[in-house]
This record gives C-alpha cells, sequence and structure tokens, in this order.
C-alpha cells in the first residue's frame, strides 16, 4: 500500500507498471534486472518514491493510469498473446494501452467475458484463489437436463488428483438446456472438466460475469473501457486502494 507521501513497495510499483504480477517481477528484481537511481536493487520490499529514478533492463518505468477493459471473446480465439498464433487474442487488442494483458484465460472452446488491464496488482488478486472472486458461466447442454447430473454438479467433485472443484451456486437458465453455474476458482478448463465428470454434455459455454462485471451489449469480439466506478469496485473487491 501506498504511504500519506506516495511511497509505494518496490514490487508493487513494478506490478502496477504493467511489468506483470508481483511474483513475476520479484524473480527480475533478484535477478539484478531493476535499478533504483541508478543502484540495482535486489530486494523487492524496499519503498520508492514519487521522485525515484525506477529502470527495468535499462528503461525508463512509470505507473501509468489504470486501464481494464471488458471484452467479448469468441469461440475458436486462444487468450494467448503470442503474435506467432493467428487465432491469439492479441489481434483483437487493437488500441489498448501497452502492457495490458488478458485477466485470466478462457480456452478455446469458451467464449464471453475475458478482462483486461495493466495493473499487475489488480491482475494478480482477480486470478488468485485466495480472494475467492466470482465467475459465472452460462452452460448449454445437449437435450433435456438431468437432474441427477444437475444434482451431482452442484455438490462437486474430484477433477484431478487432490482438485476438489465445487460450484457456488447452480442454477436453470430459463430454458431446460441452460445452466447457469459461478465458481470462486479458475482452474484450466475447470468447467468443462466438472460437467463431463458429473455427466452433462455441454455445446456451449461462456462467461457472463467475472467479479463485478457482466458481460452486456459487448458485441463479439469487440471490448469497452470499464468505468472509473467500475474498477473502483473490482479494487475494492480483492481490497486494493483504487
Amino acid at each position: 500500500m501506498t504511504t500519506e507521501h506516495g511511497a509505494m513497495r518496490l514490487n508493487r510499483f513494478l506490478a502496477r507498471s504493467g511489468r506483470g504480477a508481483r511474483r513475476s517481477v520479484e524473480e527480475s528484481i533478484r535477478d539484478g534486472l531493476v535499478t533504483v537511481n541508478g543502484v540495482v536493487a535486489r530486494n523487492p520490499a524496499i519503498r520508492v518514491e514519487p521522485s525515484d529514478i525506477v529502470r527495468w533492463d535499462g528503461s525508463r518505468v512509470s505507473i501509468p493510469p489504470v486501464f481494464v477493459a471488458a471484452m467479448n471473446k469468441p469461440v475458436g480465439v486462444e487468450t494467448t498473446m503470442n503474435i506467432e498464433e493467428p487465432r491469439g487474442v492479441h489481434a483483437l487488442a487493437g488500441g489498448m494501452p501497452a502492457g495490458t494483458l488478458p485477466v485470466g484465460r478462457l480456452d478455446v472452446r469458451t467464449g464471453g467475458l475475458l478482462l483486461w488491464s495493466n495493473d499487475g496488482d489488480l491482475t494478480y488478486r482477480l486470478t488468485h484463489p485466495k480472494w475467492r472472486v466470482e465467475r459465472e458461466y452460462l452452460l448449454l447442454i445437449h437435450g433435456p437436463s438431468d437432474p441427477k447430473a444437475i444434482e451431482r454438479l452442484r455438490k462437486g467433485s474430484f477433477i484431478a488428483q487432490g482438485q476438489f472443484s465445487k460450484p457456488l451456486s447452480v442454477t436453470r437458465a430459463g430454458a431446460d438446456s441452460r445452466l447457469k453455474l459461478v465458481l470462486t476458482t479458475g482452474r484450466n478448463r475447470e468447467v468443462r472438466r466438472l460437467a463431463t465428470i458429473c455427466g452433462i454434455n455441454l455445446t456451449g459455454l461462456e462467461r457472463v460475469r467475472y467479479g463485478t462485471i457482466h458481460l452486456r451489449d459487448i458485441p463479439r469480439g469487440k471490448w469497452r473501457v470499464l468505468t472509473q466506478a467500475e474498477i473502483a469496485e473490482l479494487h475494492g473487491l480483492v481490497g486494493l486502494n483504487a
């Protein structure tokens, strides 16, 4: 956290600058990649003042305005920033500030809400299980839903060795072939794996909410900048001072 004079821990300063989550920037700090006022800084906990000059691999680092956007990711697009991947989600992010990255992932067959941010601290907390940020999904089911399968889904199941997945809630979403499911974890393909184990045959999967942000009025493949009020809500959700 910042002090009244604006001092900030080095790892948080770098995360806020968009250089990555705290864990990744701490590795770079210990590797000697960061200098403060011309001196190599290997301690992630040292405090830097607004007047200090921080450099990352020789380049000056500063904190840009916080940017957060919500995208409606199409099915068939991979959540990767590898420019050599033609189906990468980077192709849809034109116009976003440098250092903006996806918040977590959606698998290639899952569409819907994908958040983006240049705030590494916010990204880390939104994706870490410790903060129990809700993700809501719309499940499209082949044929009428089986009440027993839905009950198994509500109770949860092991989806891998040592990985027990239990939804916060499972509710019907209008039609008999549609369910809404809420999780507070974001494991790889978690909803799909859980549905398969519980005997539910999915024909489609969409994420419709992440924390306090809903997927509304965003055309497929497009994104919108969140309002300052929405950004403040996300910060408050994970205990950060906006």
